[in-house]
């Protein structure tokens, strides 16, 4: 089971931006700790930072550099979290911009910081859906543009090596 916390930072109409609280529970909801049924999910995006941060569907390029300390602070307490209840973390929801230099280095905090804490990732989103809660407004945040081309800043950013066996 995926479980995740209430998410602050898209409470922007009630001022709460840029808030990272512990998750609060002390074991999975409904098992024990170590559960091997249960994953705590995250989603971070340095639009959740802000409410002035992604004026337009991206973070700003001159407030990048807030970007990292954000999501080491978000993925690093779901980290203990995930530790102190003894399961994976997954970050299922990142990126979500269009194809800039400022949405690869969005994407490539978040890849590095996920490494860092050993924590599994699935980007946000492979295609368009015509995602009603997205920020980038008619622009694609998927793969692909809207005509068919690869948007390759945004893949070379996500592509990543890992390992498919280890010994142990």
């Amino acid at each position: 089971m995926f479980f995740e916390p209430g998410m602050y930072g898209d409470m922007l109409p009630f001022g709460k931006t840029g808030i990272v609280e512990t998750l609060g529970f002390a074991t999975p909801p409904g098992a024990d700790k170590g559960s091997d049924a249960h994953v705590l999910n995250e989603h971070t995006y340095c639009c959740q930072l802000a409410t002035d941060m992604c004026p337009h569907g991206e973070p700003l390029a001159s407030r990048l550099s807030e970007c990292l300390p954000w999501h080491e602070k978000r993925i690093g307490t779901r980290s203990k979290d995930a530790e102190g209840l003894g399961i994976p973390l997954i970050i299922s929801e990142f990126g979500a911009c269009l194809d800039s230099e400022v949405c690869a280095d969005e994407i490539t905090f978040v890849a590095e910081t996920t490494d860092k804490y050993l924590a599994g990732w699935a980007y946000w989103e492979f295609k368009p859906f015509h995602d009603l809660t997205t920020s980038a407004g008619t622009g694609s945040e998927g793969f692909y543009n809207k005509d068919g081309t690869l948007q390759h800043k945004k893949m070379r950013a996500l592509t990543r090596p890992y390992l498919r066996n280890a010994q142990g």
